[in-house]
Formats: structure tokens, sequence, C-alpha cells
């Protein structure tokens, strides 16, 4: 296994005994330091160079050899590689890429400037070749309006006339942007060009076959997309794609915040290629279209405008997405003498299809850029502006804060108060946004409501507003915070921190006693129906049980449901589960008819509880909207399969309702198939739910569509002792009221039998075994039992015993029978228990004598203490 390892420096020992000790607290890092690099335990005699010179480390993006590109950085250097980063603060000229065979671009968030551009031209023409990875349109991971494939294009969406356009005088004047100029460069040079689409979460299945591929595509049956792009070939003589998406995808398939309608030509070989290759006269390029596969769960530093740890995920482990990224590098690296596709043996593709706003200097864009403000003080283009920690910053990341409020003894319920938030060990100077405050009991019932900046108050209890804070001089940040607690509260309570949700610190505080009406004990949460019947825009407090996988229709979203209705719930945090009890602040609004909590600003959990039941209904009419439901005895008509859902119409008598299964619950369609047809006859559980026009229910697992009708059923068993010495069958009975049974199949043991088992003489040594029972009848309903079995030896089986053992080769000679035969009488025929207790251990004694030599060892598994063994 290679390590990646810095160029030899004490400052690099220190770097990576840091990082061992202290995961996410880095030391200060940039482009003048030693670049890490990864020497192979075999070499090849080729070499690979990583850019990061182009805000590779931006935003949330950690896109670095030793950080979370290091998986697939570690997979190229395991086949022979020698792996490089590229640092320096100078643009990029043809002499730092001629040493390298392969030149990978992560996802760059700083435009390329043209003399970059014409040096990586000739780098290639000159036989080097070069990886391009690019992400959705709009990753704008440090706010300066260029996107990772507008980058790579050679131009800005909507701003093709003016690639500085919407920038201040500061960032157009930055060094960063002088030489940046627009043109269709990706495209003039490869032949290709990455497309401003957005899908989401798609699995790419089209694959070329390794013979259309140069070998590119072998092992290669599925790569992941999480948001990503396509796209499009213009000159189908050089380039060509060898990944695509499914076909029939649809605007329900887009990333969720696309900026349009993200899906350009219904998926397949019209929506471009997902991952592609270029033929440049000597060199070469490849080219995938989202950072998602290359990733790893390792990222090295901090985000360098907030200074938040980041989250990557493991992408490069996904699929069979290591496998082509990795011969997409072998490919690269070998040198091959024709000058373009067409002087191969490979089938050309096809001009990709173009809409009129895909034409560079016809796009638009379809929002204003950037997508969001950046945090005052950080500049994309200054590392002097950057938080400590990140890559570009030459100031170590400060320590943990420490946290603590200060505030009287004892808190007043009767009237509000002040509580004072300190928070040391920050940045002197640096802004910190984010946090909030708030109160509760024990159990999580929030009690305060604490003022807003503009003076009022907020309307429920729970937590405050998010608000931002500003060292000193020594690194130390107040707020103060006006606080009321709920009428009637008294004793301890919790007074919590957090940070963009997640805990900070907590501290107990005391409540004095109300002098108000002790009756008056404050607002409750309001129950589910209640909310659903409050307007559009209300923010509401509700509490219930999840109903649904948080995740399986969108970001976080899940269903939530108390004993008077339902409603969903749509967020980001992935740190909740179906079945736990939360407490939600959110506001109300309707999405497609769904009735929704969106954004809250608060969850809290509150303990776990069993699902409610299912409501068992005739069909959906929107009374029990976001509930659980099942509708029985309803046939199955209309079966129609799309890329990311399959689904069915449930007739029953005069209704028709619409079943929805997306993929993200993991039923299988084949499976599905495998059970029902046309015409079944079924049971379907699930949520009730609404799209536009369309009432559907959804069911959440296979197991909630069930045939209609009665399950086998599997009868006691008359018999559960039998004697190791003997053949005979286990009796096992099923009854099907419907008389459609199909199949009975029964196992002890990992052995399965069809019917009742059957038992054979030492097949079995005595002891407990468990018998399972499964039937199924002709329309997929199944029922299984499991019974406790006893194999037993009998006192007055054991000469039989002795028997078995010669005939079955465990007994080597005649004369150790004869003696065994004897001995094993003798325990039959003792007069009493002592006599036979001696008896018994002298047959065992002479066994084990035996054992290895005229008695295989094994069988002294088969004597165990025989049944009736005290009785005479």
């Amino acid at each position: 296994m290679s390590a990646v390892k810095k160029k030899m420096s004490a400052y690099a020992a220190a770097f990576m005994l840091g990082a061992a000790s202290a995961p996410g607290i880095m030391m200060a890092e940039g482009p003048d330091d030693p670049a890490p690099e990864i020497t192979p335990d075999h070499p090849n005699g080729k070499s690979v160079l990583f850019d990061n010179t182009h805000g590779q480390t931006a935003g949330q993006a950690d896109w670095v050899i030793d950080g979370a590109f290091s998986d697939f950085a570690e997979g190229i250097a395991d086949n022979g590689y020698h792996v490089e980063e590229l640092r320096q603060t100078e643009p990029i000229e043809l002499e730092d890429l001629q040493p390298y065979d392969v030149f990978v671009i992560p996802e760059a968030n700083i435009p390329f400037k043209e003399a970059e551009q014409d040096a990586m031209s000739e780098y290639t023409e000159n036989g080097g070749s070069i990886f391009f990875i690019s992400d959705h349109y709009n990753a704008d991971r440090n706010k300066n309006r260029w996107d990772s494939s507008e980058i790579m294009n050679g131009f800005r969406r909507g701003a093709y006339d003016n690639p500085t356009m919407g920038m201040e005088e500061d960032e157009i004047n930055s060094e960063a942007m002088q030489g940046v100029e627009s043109s269709d460069w990706l495209s003039d040079e490869f032949g290709i060009r990455f497309r401003y689409n957005a899908p989401g979460t798609v699995t790419a299945d089209q694959i070329a076959e390794p013979s259309e591929s140069f070998g590119i595509t072998e092992g290669v049956e599925e790569v992941a997309m999480h948001a990503g792009s396509t796209l499009a070939v213009t000159d189908p003589d050089i380039a060509k794609g060898i990944v695509y998406l499914p076909d029939n995808l649809t605007e329900n398939d887009k990333w969720g915040p696309a900026v349009d309608e993200g899906i350009y030509h219904g998926g397949g070989e019209e929506e471009g290629p997902y991952a592609a290759i270029s033929k440049k006269q000597d060199g070469k390029a490849a080219f995938i279209g989202d950072s998602s596969p290359v990733e790893d769960a390792s990222p090295k530093y901090q985000n360098e405008e907030t200074g938040d740890s980041k989250t990557t995920y493991d992408g490069f482990q996904e699929a069979d997405d290591a496998a082509l990224l990795l011969n997409m590098v072998d490919w690269l690296a070998e040198e091959e003498s024709y000058q373009s596709f067409s002087q191969t043996d490979i089938t050309l593709d096809d001009e990709s299809p173009l809409l009129n706003k895909e034409i560079p200097e016809n796009t638009t864009q379809p929002e204003e850029e950037p997508w969001t403000q950046p945090s005052d003080g950080y500049d994309w283009y200054d590392m002097d502006t950057f938080v400590p920690g990140s890559y570009g910053s030459d100031e170590e990341p400060a320590e943990d804060p420490d946290y603590a409020f200060h505030h009287a003894d004892v808190l007043p319920n009767e009237e509000p108060f002040t509580v004072e938030l300190e928070i040391g060990g920050v940045n002197p100077g640096q802004t910190v946004s984010g946090y909030d405050v708030g109160m509760y009991l024990d159990g999580g019932q929030q009690i305060a409501q604490i003022q807003n900046e503009d003076g009022s108050w907020p309307s429920n209890y729970g937590y405050s507003e998010e608000f931002s804070v500003t060292a000193d001089e020594n690194g130390t940040a107040v707020k103060e915070l006006t606080v009321r607690v709920q009428d009637g509260t008294e004793g301890n309570a919790n007074l919590r921190l957090r940070n963009s949700g997640s805990n900070l610190y907590t501290t107990t505080v005391t409540i004095g006693e109300s002098e108000g009406d002790p009756g008056n004990e404050g607002p409750e949460p309001m129950t589910i129906e209640e909310a659903r019947n409050t307007p559009d825009g209300t923010e509401v407090e509700v509490e219930g049980v999840i109903t649904s996988d948080p995740g399986t229709f969108g970001g976080q979203g899940f269903y939530l449901q108390d004993d008077t209705a339902g409603i969903y719930v749509f967020q980001h945090d992935n740190s909740f589960e179906k079945g736990q009890v939360v407490n939600v602040n959110g506001g109300l609004t309707t999405y497609q008819g769904m009735k929704e909590l969106e954004d809250p600003a608060s969850i809290e959990i509150q303990g776990t509880a069993d699902l409610p039941d299912y409501q068992t209904v005739d069909t959906l009419d929107g009374s029990r909207q976001a509930e659980r439901v099942t509708i029985d005895g309803g046939t199955i008509r209309n079966i129609e399969e799309y890329y990311s859902a399959f689904e069915f119409d449930l007739q029953k008598e005069n209704y028709t309702t619409r079943v929805r299964i997306d993929n993200r619950t993991g039923i299988s369609f084949d499976e599905f198939e495998s059970r029902f047809e046309e015409g079944s006859r079924v049971s379907v559980s699930g949520i009730a739910s609404i799209f536009g026009d369309t009432y559907q229910l959804l069911p959440l697992e296979l197991e909630d569509i069930e045939a209609y009708g009665t399950a086998p059923e599997i009868l006691d068993l008359s018999e559960s002792a039998f004697d190791i010495t003997e053949a005979g069958e286990i009796p096992v009975e099923v009854e099907d009221e419907d008389g459609d049974l199909a199949s009975v199949t029964t196992e002890i043991n990992g052995e399965i039998w069809s019917g009742s088992p059957v038992l054979s003489p030492l097949q079995w040594t005595p002891g407990e075994y468990e018998l399972t029972v499964t039937a199924e009848d002709e329309t997929g309903r199944t029922a299984e039992r499991s019974f406790t079995i006893n194999m037993n030896l009998s006192l007055d089986q054991l000469d039989e015993l002795v028997e078995l053992g010669k005939d079955q080769g465990y007994i080597k000679d005649v004369k150790t029978a004869k003696r065994l035969e004897k001995k094993a009488e003798d325990v039959q025929q003792a007069k009493n228990q002592p006599s036979r207790n001696g008896k018994w251990q002298a047959l065992l004694h002479q066994m084990e004598a035996q054992a290895g030599k005229k008695i295989d060892k094994e069988y002294l598994d088969y004597w165990d203490t025989p049944e009736s063994f005290t009785e005479n």
C-alpha cells in the first residue's frame, strides 16, 4: 500500500503527526509549502500531477491527494504511478506539466487564464493527457460566479461577452481575473463541452463496451452521480462518450436546487455522456461531470470562508466508480500514435443535440449570481482573507472555543431576563455565524422565547434566531440575549448553545417560582390537524412520530404523524430516524398539493414510539393526507416503470388509486414483478400523499404490498423428539384455506428440504435444533414458523449406535466394535444407577483412548448422556 508523504522537512513531519492525532485540526498550509506526493511501492515509470492552483479546496471542496481525493490518488499510486500535487501562485505554464504523463484537474473554482489554456493545449498536442473532473451548474463553491463546468469550457453561462459581469472592481482587478478571456475553448480544442444541466442522484448504467472504449469500461457496469452534469460531443472525430445516464429522465430526476429544468434531453445518449474521452494530436483527455464518484470521506482542510469542518462522502467506493476512474488514468497514460478516433476501429458518436440556450453566445443566467453572498471579510481571490486552518491561510486554526453563559443564580419566570453568552478562543476579529440558543426541560420540552434582533418576540417556545458573534482583539466574543420562560415553569432546566443545528454547550439553570396564575401553563404544541388548518406561511409547532425513512422522498425530508393527522417535513438534517418522536417548529407551505413544514427552525428529538397503526380506506381523497393507510383487496392495473420509480393503479370497486414506489425505498421492480402482475388482488399499505392533481399511495418496503386473501397456516408439530440412530420424517403439516398452496420448504442448520425433513441415522448429533418451515401460496403469500426439535440418544439405542459407527466407518476394526458393543450392553443392563454411571464412564474412556486411532474423533460427538439414563 502506498502512503501519502510530504517532501521531507521538519514542518512536513509535524503536519502529518498533527493530522493523525487531531482530525479536523490542521496546521496552516498554503501554496508556498511543500506539496504532498505519493511514491508507489512498485513504480511503472509514469507520473500523475493533480492541480491545486484553481480553488480545489474552496468551500466544502477538498479535492487534494492527501484529503478527500486521497483514495483516488492512492489507487493511482497502487497501480505504479508517482503522484504529486501542483502548488504555486503563478499561472500554469507548459514547463509545469511536461514532466508528467497525466494532469488531473479536479473541479476548478478559479477560471483559467488564456495563457494557461494555451499551455494545456500544447501539453496535449505534444503527448500529455488531461483528466477534467467537473460538476453541476451552480456548484460555485467560492461564490465568484464561475462554476467548474464554466471554467473547463472557457466561458460563463450568460456572460460570454463579459467574463467579469456582475463583479466588483476589486474582483475585476484581482490577479485571479487577469488574462481571463471568454472562449469555447474545450469544444475548440477537445471537441466536447460540459453542459449546464444538473441531474440529481442518478445511476449511469449505459456503458460502452470495452471494445468501443479502448478497454476503459472493463469491469464497469454502473457509475454513480450525485448532482452532476453531462457533456455535449461537438466533434465526434476526436471526442466520444463512454458512460451515459439512463433514458427517460424527467424534471423529477434533476438536482433539487437546479436553477432550470436540470434535464435537457431526457437522459440517455441525447443528454450527452456523463464520462467521455478525447484524442488531441499526440495527447488525450478524459472527462466526467461530477466530483462525487472521485471523492472519499477524509477531508483535510477547513472551509476557507467559514472555518467549518468539511463533510465529504465515500463516492470512490460506490458502484464501479473506482474501476472507471483508474482505467481512465491507465488509458490517459498510454502513448498511442493515432491522432483522432476516426483513425481507429471504434464507432464514432453523433454530434450531441443542443438546445438554443446551450450555444455559448446564446446562454443566459437563469438566476442572479453568486447563488448567495460571501461572508463579510472573505474575498475568494485573496488568501489573506481565508479562515485559519483552510488551505491558503498562513494562520493556524484556533483551538476549540470555550463557551460560558453568565446569568442570575435563579432565573425569574414572571418577567424577561438577560443571559450573556461568552465565547473564548476565537481568532481575533473573526466573525462566526449560525449560533442559536434554547432552553428546555429534561425530555426535550422547549420553555423559552428569546427576543429577536428587531425587538419582537417569537410566537413559539424554541431556539432563538440564528445570530453572529465577532471576537475582540483577545479572541473573545460576547452576545447578550433577552429571555422569557413559559409561565409556571420552575426547577431545573437546560440552557443550550448550538451552531448550525449541532450542539456545542449545555448547562443546567434554575428557574424560580411563578407569581402568576399557576394554572396557566403557556402554549403547548398544536396538533398536526390544527396545524394543517392553519394558513400557509404560519410558523407552527407540532409533535409526532417520524413514519418514513428520512431522505426517501428528497433531501432528508420525512413524514410525521400524531393521533390527529400527518404532514410532510422538508428538511436537510440526516440525524433523524423513523420511529423517533420529534418536536418541529417550522413554516407551513403547500407543494404540489402536499401540506408541508419547510426548513424548520428546530427539530427536537423527544424519544421513540411505535409507528401509528395503518387505517383501512377504500381510496385516497385527501382526508388522510400524510397518514399511514391500507387499501385492502384492490386489483393491480396499468403497471408502468420509470427510471426513478414504478407505479400502478389499484382498482377497488369504483375507486382507482395510484400507487407509486420510489427507487429510494429499495423496492426492486424485478422482485415486485416476480410476485405480482396485472390483475393480481393485493392489499397495499403506505403513506397517503398527493402530487399535483394525483392522489398517491407510497409504500416504503416490499412487504407493504401483500397478496389479498388468507396465507397458509403452519400447524403445530405432532412430534418434536427424534432418535439419532433412526431414519424417519419430521411430520410438518400446512393448511391452506384458499387451496392454492405452492410450496413448503423446511430448513435445519442450513440443510433444506422441499416438504418435510427426512432424517437418516447419525445425520445429527444429540441436542436441540431449530426447524424453520416456510409455506407459500400461488399468489406469493407466505407463512413462516420455527420450532425447537430434539435429537436424542436413547438408552436402548446404545448398541445400535455402535453398530452404525462400524457401518459408517467411524470405528476402524471389528475387534474395537465388539468391545464397544459389549460395554454399551453393560450400560443398558446395569442393575442400578451407580452401576450404570460407572459403566457409562468406562465406555466413554474406552472411546476417548481410541479416538484418532481406531475411532474417528467425530464419532464421540454422538455419545451424549442417553435419554432415560436413570431408569432401570
